[in-house]
Parts: C-alpha cells; sequence; structure tokens
C-alpha cells in the first residue's frame, strides 16, 4: 500500500477498485451448458445468479440466509458479511456448486441449499508435497528472460496433467505429479549456456502483453524448448549494497549493435529419448520461436524474425527428423513485428485453427493490422479482414468462424470490439455495441458470450449475448455510489491535432476529486512515448489510468496522450518511430499541451509539468529538454537515455552501425546543456537496465552545470516495492507543488 500523507492520492492509487462494485462477472457454465452461474455485489452482501443461456430468464442462485447457515453448520465457522461468502463458483453436476470459503473448500447444492464441506488435506501431507492439491498445483519457481532480472513462475503443466515443467540452473526440470518427485529433462545447462521453454511474463499481463503459450505436444510426450548461448553477450552489473560486503551480479542485456543471445530449437523427450534438433541453419542473429504444435503432434510451426525486424518467416519443422519446410515469408521496409510481441509477450502473430488445416496470421502489409488465412503448405488462401481498422487479436475459431477482437468502430479509434468472420471468406460482423473496451468470455458450448465493457467515465456493466451479438440479458452493472461519496469527477476522454497539422490524436483527461471549473490548475503531462504500447486509458481500469487519476487528487489536471509513433491504429501512424524515436511524441505532446491551455479557461498553461516511468521517463526529459517553451518542470522514473544500452530499440532505429544518425538524433545526452526547466530523476540501483544511464545523464547535468534533484531508490529494481513508492510519490508531489504551485483561483 502506498501512503504518501495524501489521503486522497492515495484512495485513487491503491483502493479504487474498492470503491465501485458489479459490473464484471466471473462465469461459471454448467455441464450441459445450459445455465450460467455467477456471483455478485458488494462483499458483505453478495448474491449468486442463474441464468438460462437459452431465454436468458434470471433467478437467485440459492437462498442466502439458508446456504450461511449450512455453511455454519459444515465448518463450524460463521462467515462474515451478511451475502454468500464466496466471490465466484464453479459447477460440480448440474445441481451443484463448488466454492471456496476463507481456508475450506464446500460444496453447495442447489435444489436444498445444503453445504457439504471437503475434507481437509493432511497438514503433514501438505508441508511435505505429498496431498494431492500440492502435487498436482503449479509451483513457483525463478526463470530467466532476456534483458530483466529473473521472475517467479509457475510451471506448465503438461496437457495429461502428470508432469510439470520449471527450469533451475540452466536446466529444464519435471516433476511428477503423481508422486511429487523430480527429475532432470536436460542435464548440459548452465548460466551461459541455458535451456528455456516458453512462459508468458505475468507482469506484462497487466499492460495487455500477455499471450498463452503451450510448448507441450498434445499428446504430453514432448516438450519444445530452447538453448540459449549468451556466450559474448553484454552483462550489466547489478550491485546488492545492504548486506556486510556488497555482492555484485551480472545480468546478460544484449545492447543495440552488440552480440545477441543465440537460440537453438530442440524437441525434448519425456521418456529419455534423444533430443530432436530443429534444422534451423545458422540462428544467429535471428529470433526464432515455437508457434504451435499440430493437433497430431507431427509437426511443430516456427516463426523465425530477423534481427532488424524486418522480415519473418513461418516454418513447419518435423518432430521427429528436425526436418524443415519453409511455408511462407512477411518483409516489410520497416518491422513486421517488434521485440515487445516476441521478446516477453511471444505474442507472434499466428495461430492454428483447430482442425490443423489452417494458419491465420496477423499483417500490416495493406497498412492495417489484418487476418491472413494461409494453408500448410504456405499457400495464401484469403485476406479475411480489411479496412481502414486494425485487429487486435484472435480470440476463438468454431463452427466455420473467427471471432476476434478489433479496433472496428473508426470515429473512436481506442474502443475495443469484437467481430466476426466467416474462415472461408466474408462480410466482418461487429458483435459488440456501445461505446468502449469490450472483452468475451466465451461458453464452453459456444452458443453465448459474457460482453463486459466500459469508457474512462462509465464503469465496467456485463451483458449475456448470444453469438450473433443479440443480447440475452443485462448481468451486472457497477454501483459507483462510495465512489460519488469519496468525491469524484469523471475523466474524460478528448482529440487534439497532431504537430503535423493534420492527425488526429486520443488521450484522457483526469481531475481532481473536488474539481472547480472555474479554478485554474497546474497541467500534468503523464507520458509514456514507448512505441510497443497505446498507454491512454480508454477504459475504466489500466495501469496508466491508476497514475493519471491519483495524480490528478494532488491538484493538477493530468492527461495521458497516444502520440504519432505509438500502436493500434494505422501502419503509417506507427511507422513515424522508424528511425526518428523521438520526433513524434516530443512535437505532438507539445502541440496538445498548446491546445488543451488554449480550449479550457481551467487549464493554466504557464504551469506545465510532465513525469514518466521508463520509455516514459526518457520522454519526460525530452519533452523539458526539446520543448521549455511549453513544459516547467519534469520527473524522469527509472528512465532509458541511451540508445545504445539495450537491443530493445534496434526493430525502431536498424543497428547503430547502420544508422548511426538515427541513434545520434535519439541519444538524451548531449541535451543536459539545454535543460532550462526543473528536473528530478528518480532510479533504483538495482535497476541494471537503467541505473547506469541515470547515472550517465546526472553527470552530464553536473558537467553542464545544470541544477536537479537525483532521488535513489536502494535495491529497487525497474519496479519499486510499496515503502519505496510510498517515497517516491511524496518525492513527487512535493517536487511538482514546488514548481508548479497549487490551483489558483
Amino acid at each position: 500500500m502506498v501512503t504518501t500523507g495524501n489521503r486522497m492520492f492515495d484512495l485513487f492509487y491503491d483502493d479504487f477498485a474498492s470503491l465501485t462494485t458489479g459490473g464484471e462477472v466471473t462465469p461459471a457454465w454448467s455441464p450441459d451448458g445450459k445455465t450460467l452461474a455467477f456471483v455478485d455485489g458488494p462483499a458483505d452482501e453478495r448474491r449468486g445468479w442463474l441464468v438460462d443461456v437459452a431465454t436468458g430468464d434470471k433467478s437467485r442462485l440459492v437462498d442466502v440466509g439458508r446456504v450461511r447457515a449450512a455453511i455454519t453448520e459444515a465448518t463450524g465457522e460463521t462467515p462474515p458479511g451478511r451475502g454468500l461468502p464466496f466471490a465466484q463458483v464453479v459447477f460440480t453436476g448440474p445441481r451443484s456448486v463448488e466454492a471456496q470459503v476463507g481456508p475450506h473448500t464446500v460444496t453447495v447444492d442447489l435444489d436444498t441449499a445444503g453445504v457439504s464441506r471437503k475434507p481437509d488435506e493432511s497438514l503433514i501431507d501438505t508441508v511435505f508435497g505429498l496431498s494431492d492439491s500440492a502435487r498436482r498445483s503449479p509451483r513457483e519457481y525463478w526463470r530467466t528472460q532476456p534483458l530483466v532480472d529473473p521472475a517467479k513462475a509457475l510451471e506448465s503443466g503438461s496437457p495429461d496433467g502428470r508432469f510439470l515443467a520449471s527450469t533451475r540452473d540452466g536446466n529444464i526440470m519435471l516433476r511428477s505429479a503423481y508422486d511429487g518427485r523430480e527429475f532432470a529433462l536436460t542435464t548440459d545447462g548452465t548460466p551461459e549456456h541455458e535451456w528455456r521453454f516458453d512462459m508468458s511474463n505475468p507482469a506484462l499481463a497487466l499492460i495487455g502483453l500477455l499471450a498463452p503459450v503451450t510448448d507441450w505436444s498434445p499428446d504430453s510426450t514432448k516438450l519444445a524448448a530452447y538453448k540459449v548461448d549468451n556466450a559474448g553477450v553484454s552483462r550489466k552489473a547489478q550491485v546488492h549494497q545492504l548486506k556486510r560486503d556488497d555482492e555484485v551480479v551480472h545480468r546478460y542485456h544484449a545492447t543495440a549493435g552488440g552480440v545477441l543471445e543465440r537460440y537453438t530449437l530442440h524437441i525434448l523427450d519425456v521418456h529419455g529419448r534423444p533430443a530432436v534438433d530443429i534444422d534451423l541453419g545458422d540462428t544467429t542473429d535471428t529470433y526464432p520461436m515455437f508457434a504451435g504444435w499440430l493437433p497430431g503432434g507431427s509437426e511443430v510451426l516456427v516463426v523465425r524474425i530477423s534481427r532488424d525486424c524486418r522480415r519473418a518467416d513461418v516454418l513447419a519443422a518435423d518432430a521427429t527428423t528436425g526436418a524443415v519446410r519453409e511455408l511462407f515469408s512477411e518483409t516489410g521496409d520497416t518491422f513486421v513485428r517488434i521485440h515487445h510481441d516476441f521478446y516477453f509477450g511471444r505474442k507472434v502473430g499466428l495461430l492454428l485453427t483447430p482442425d490443423g488445416e489452417q494458419i491465420l496470421w496477423l499483417s500490416e502489409r495493406d497498412g492495417f493490422k489484418h487476418l491472413y488465412a494461409y494453408d500448410l503448405q504456405g499457400t495464401l488462401l484469403r485476406q479475411l479482414t480489411s479496412g481502414e481498422w486494425p485487429v487486435d487479436a484472435v480470440q476463438r475459431v468454431a463452427d466455420g468462424q473467427v471471432y476476434f477482437t478489433a479496433r472496428h468502430d473508426q470515429d473512436r479509434p481506442y474502443d475495443l470490439h469484437l467481430c466476426q468472420v466467416p474462415l472461408d471468406g466474408g462480410e466482418v460482423r461487429r458483435l459488440t455495441e456501445g461505446e468502449g473496451v469490450h472483452s468475451a468470455a466465451f461458453s464452453p458450448a459456444g452458443d453465448v458470450f459474457v460482453d463486459t465493457y466500459s469508457t474512462p467515465d462509465e464503469p465496467p456493466a456485463a451483458v449475456l449475448r448470444r453469438m450473433d451479438g443479440s443480447a440475452l440479458v443485462e448481468l451486472s452493472w457497477a454501483d459507483t455510489s462510495k465512489l460519488d461519496e469519496a468525491g469524484w469527477t469523471a475523466p474524460q476522454e478528448f482529440t487534439v491535432t497532431a504537430a503535423d497539422g493534420e492527425t488526429e490524436l486520443w488521450g484522457t483527461m483526469f481531475f481532481p476529486h473536488d474539481f472547480d471549473p472555474d479554478r485554474r490548475y497546474p497541467l500534468i503531462d503523464y507520458v509514456y512515448g514507448g512505441p510497443q504500447l497505446a498507454v491512454g486509458p480508454h477504459s475504466w481500469s489500466g495501469t496508466f489510468a491508476r497514475y493519471a487519476r491519483a495524480i490528478a487528487q494532488l491538484g493538477y489536471i493530468t492527461v495521458v496522450l497516444d502520440s504519432r509513433g505509438t500502436p493500434e491504429r494505422s501502419k503509417a501512424f506507427h511507422d513515424v518511430v522508424h528511425r526518428n524515436f523521438a520526433g513524434g511524441h516530443v512535437d505532438d505532446h507539445a502541440a496538445a499541451m498548446r491546445q488543451l491551455a488554449d480550449r479550457h479557461p481551467f487549464v493554466d498553461g504557464e504551469r506545465v509539468g510532465v513525469t514518466g516511468h521508463s520509455w516514459g521517463g526518457y520522454a519526460a526529459f525530452r519533452l523539458l529538454a526539446d520543448r521549455p517553451d511549453v513544459y516547467r518542470a519534469a520527473v524522469s522514473s527509472a528512465p532509458g537515455f541511451d540508445p545504445f544500452s539495450s537491443v530493445l530499440y534496434e526493430c525502431y532505429l536498424g543497428l547503430p552501425q547502420d544508422h548511426p544518425e538515427a541513434y545520434a538524433a535519439a541519444d538524451t545526452l548531449p541535451l543536459a546543456a539545454n535543460l532550462d526547466g526543473a528536473f528530478m530523476l528518480v532510479c533504483g540501483t538495482c535497476d541494471h537496465a537503467t541505473w547506469t544511464d541515470a547515472v550517465k545523464l546526472s553527470e552530464a547535468l553536473i558537467r553542464a552545470d545544470k541544477d536537479h534533484e537525483f532521488v535513489v531508490l536502494p535495491e529497487q529494481g525497474h519496479g519499486y516495492a510499496s515503502s519505496h513508492d510510498s517515497y517516491f510519490w511524496r518525492k513527487v508531489a512535493g517536487f511538482f507543488e514546488a514548481q508548479l504551485g497549487t490551483p489558483e483561483g
């Protein structure tokens, strides 16, 4: 929990979700697929509902009073609150559901409201990993990953539930779900030559980069895995200084133009047969990625991305011999994929249809991201979608239809809708209605889906829809009464014109809880600007909405804007970043701040600040240094300033030895002498990716005789622990109050 001393900041930063209830449901589907069950309402007054998916008729799940009494009798404990003491259920039979009540698992009979408690597992069995749940439940392990610190991940379970895979000391380990014992699937791994398999980084789920990955073969006998050769890759020092003696750890961190880790792909056999090496030839300066198993397990699909991200090859490999056949390739004058799609999130843009006969491929070859269907010989069958709007992701393929999310409304380019197109080609139909960002949860039978949607100023609502998009029944809508009591001025989406005088940009503006339009407020630009994410909040919640909403409670108007050079629009909109890393966001953000100040009397255009984290820290400094006519003060948190320091710049700028001018233009260190405004630099001492950059910029500012503040967060990485986060935001609040003042009038 963050404790800054500002009650409204803390409330809106950490507890905003507690101020609204409802609007989002966790659906449970009956075994016959005819009934939907869910629990709704505030924690102490929850109610459960049953919905007939054929008619939309809605009825009570159970009698709450009878179930509470039965739970007390079954567990010996009185549940808290007055409603159902559980947040979700799962069906265990046609007329029974299971739920978790505190430490107890209970089964509820929907006809009698009777409750039975599942016997507790032996404490000794659980402690020693011998209980059924301990053996079968995925355990945490530390997993290495490119560029960042090792992170906790969960074991990957085989489809048949017999094995769980993890990594340790450079090798892949399997644990038997039958007896809980481990054995090594590989034995020749080392930290420099390590084995890995695909696991999406859970932290990236928060910003939309999480993609499901299944490296297990359909019959659970094989695992697709990588051998990663880190020899010669640059290493960054991470110094731990809080013990009696300093400890120095080195992290592999590929730099722009430097040696790149080399991946080879292999098929490992759980029964100990020799590994099959996939014959990809020389994989130096490429990114080969496992992309899926054919249903029978005879072949695997592989996507190979060139180091400069200008070419993607789709290949099929024999899982028995390793022989590779080329299916098709995608090339572009600029990037066809970006690092964050495959380096972390494994979103390679390829999906095999359930029958194993067609490949769905995402491409921006016509100027927008659309779906293309290929057969398994690599022949293009058809372009499935087209138009001046981009596809987001395929959600389901069933009954000859492809269901996908897309930014289909050209009048509101950041809204997300569920759409449908026949796999054999035909008209695209939008299945969701109403403004905002929609998400869909499909029933197992594929006859209905739960549509949950919201906008920045309208909280979530959930509707059950048929597969043609027609509404069956409203399931839940948010109660914002607590939010209204706390004081709340709803945010507003806005549009401005980019610096080119033509392009429409979208953003969201956040207000203090006690906003008064007759006063004049300093303006804070909460910036990211990284070319891998569109961050403007266009739904009720989200990472960047959280920060901007809280900052506004300090007495500012806060805006989040997506400038040219960011994704989710046209390819041309994104390509503004091509060999011009700061060009789009610097001029576009400055132009936007001017327009907002001219448009709104409550915005004080003479008191404008900017802050951001990571690439947002880069952008904040660039805006202050490049546009002192607009920005008075900036805070850069965990900033990456040096484009030569990370391979992540290569997709956009190319290799530095080929395009030195692009890297020179992106480099912030020479701009230190230009600084006129007030500047605060914040970084964790164990953020090996950016600590050196922060120190270099501080030194450049000192040499240029430029005053600045450098806030050091001991032992912190690229994200901050709660105590350090509280300290960080207290420093930010004090800095902006000193530099920009408070509301006037």
